[in-house]
């Protein structure tokens, strides 16, 4: 469906009932799914067009760790004045949006940057690396010699 500027002359109101918007070449999201609400279109008290929305759902994200997937839900309800040039103030709404491109711009601000799963697991070491303090790593460096510098210890003046 698509939503035109030019239908939008009196309040008008969309009820949404996505069942999943899949999100590509986003580091942050992956899918967002079972989207229920609505939006609503309507001329405000000082004759601009605004946008009030009531949605909830669950945004799908990689763990920050693991890049396995995590459920976030979440639930926004907003109402915006709409500006039509990006270095205005308020909601960006293009000539013509369809429910799925005006769905994604309204939930991508509201993505986290960093989600993790509830069960943590401790990842102190893996394939060739371990973690340890700054005092073990001064202790294990002690008795070893630089290679740079090895050959100078062989070295006899005579």
């Amino acid at each position: 469906m698509k939503i035109a500027i030019r239908d939008l002359r009196e309040e008008k109101s969309y009820p949404v009932d996505i069942k999943e918007i899949v999100i590509e070449n986003n580091l942050y999201i992956r899918r967002i799914i079972d989207i229920k609400g609505d939006i609503a279109f309507y001329y405000n008290d000082n004759d601009k067009l605004t946008i009030d929305y009531q949605l909830d759902g669950i945004m799908v994200c990689p763990d920050a760790y693991t890049l396995e997937d995590v459920d976030v839900p979440f639930e926004l309800e907003e109402v915006e004045e709409i500006c039509f040039k990006e270095d205005e103030e308020g909601f960006l709404f293009k000539d013509q949006m369809t429910l799925e491109e005006l769905l994604r711009n309204i939930v991508l601000p509201e993505v986290p940057i960093m989600v993790e799963k509830s069960k943590k697991r401790v990842y102190d070491s893996g394939d060739g690396w371990s973690c340890m303090s700054e005092e073990d790593f001064q202790n294990s460096g002690k008795d070893k010699i630089d290679p740079r510098w090895e050959k100078l210890m062989t070295y006899k003046e005579e």
